[in-house]
């Protein structure tokens, strides 16, 4: 997953599944004994510095995980704890290797030039609207409106097999 690209930011787009964060933690683990924030860095390593989770999305996941039985933490002569990997968390792993491979892959397609031409595009877009907004006299705006209703239809429409 290393050196997958940039993937800019996508306020709002949720694009990570249930249960992905789970795996992404074993996974961090799965090459030894981390801290909460070894954790973290590791996956933002497996996505090329693109995508680091808050604290707020990993403890929590390490709690749960813990509380399964999926890892266990030691606390350490700091005060801080070490989570590492068990054996039921290498075969909860395994048994879902094909939904992690999905995910690498959604990723993979996200940062791909394709992916990341298209959310230029609608980058570009954005800029349009808002320049429109503010430039525009308030009566011109729903012309916006009902051209940007029409293009979203038409690309709906090519999801469902519509015209090219």
């Amino acid at each position: 997953m290393k050196g997958v690209g940039k993937l800019p930011l996508l306020m709002g787009l949720r694009w990570m599944g249930r249960g992905d964060m789970r795996l992404l933690v074993l996974e961090a683990l799965k090459d030894g004994p981390k801290r909460g924030y070894e954790v973290i860095r590791s996956i933002r390593d497996m996505f090329g510095g693109w995508y680091t989770p808050s604290p707020g999305a990993v403890y929590p996941t390490l709690q749960w995980l813990e509380d399964e039985g999926l890892i266990q933490s030691e606390t350490l002569e700091d005060g801080k704890k070490r989570y590492r990997i068990t054996e039921d968390g290498l075969r909860f792993l395994s048994d879902r290797e094909e939904q992690l491979t999905a995910f690498y892959e959604k990723c993979k397609r996200a940062t791909s030039i394709e992916g990341l031409e298209l959310l230029d595009s609608a980058r570009r877009l954005g800029l349009a609207v808002l320049n429109a907004y503010i430039k525009y006299p308030t009566e011109r705006l729903g012309e916006v409106s009902k051209i940007l209703d029409e293009a979203r239809r038409k690309i709906l429409s090519l999801g469902e097999g519509g015209s090219k």
